[in-house]
């Protein structure tokens, strides 16, 4: 165990750190929720600070088996399940969007909805995406740089643009 995965599961107790994980002291894990990390999970900086945030005791991100997060910020008010094998550049994956988009949004009070986001096994999310709430990306899908997605992705599928299409090709 590195001296930097020994320092974090020192300083965040609450948080569930797998068998391997290898992060970097940096690491930035915020509010009152909880953060499961799955084994053998490579979190690195290289692309930008990688930020766990959660808003609520309730809502939780649990990262998978063998994933590799690099400069990714999650945001959960709900629920952020990463699937195993997963890669997350440095991209935004949000689960609310912390106001009422209805006419009534400035009234005090008004809901806020919050829906989970799922990432599948084996997806790549790459740098710039932004996920928003209640997506679902299928197992293998490839989320292109830049990408911003509303709607659910079909496994093995590759979605680009803004608001994300799916592409043949990759965009290549």
């Amino acid at each position: 165990m590195s001296l930097s995965t020994l320092y974090l599961r020192l300083r965040y107790p609450r948080h569930s750190f797998g068998p391997g994980f290898l992060g970097p002291a940096r690491l930035r894990i915020r509010g009152p929720g909880r953060v499961l990390f799955g084994r053998d999970v490579r979190v690195r900086n290289a692309s930008g600070r990688t930020a766990l945030l959660t808003f609520g005791r309730d809502a939780r991100i649990e990262i998978g088996d063998r994933v590799e997060i690099d400069g990714a910020g999650l945001m959960s008010a709900s629920t952020i399940i990463v699937g195993e094998g997963a890669i997350l550049g440095p991209c935004l994956l949000v689960d609310t969007d912390f106001h009422a988009v209805g006419l009534d949004r400035r009234r005090a009070g008004e809901a806020v909805l919050r829906r989970p986001i799922r990432i599948g096994r084996n997806a790549w999310i790459q740098g710039k995406a932004t996920i928003l709430k209640g997506v679902s990306v299928g197992e293998g899908a490839v989320v292109r740089w830049g990408a911003l997605v509303a709607g659910d992705v079909r496994a093995e599928s590759v979605v680009m643009g803004n608001p994300a299409v799916e592409v043949k090709d990759g965009g290549a």
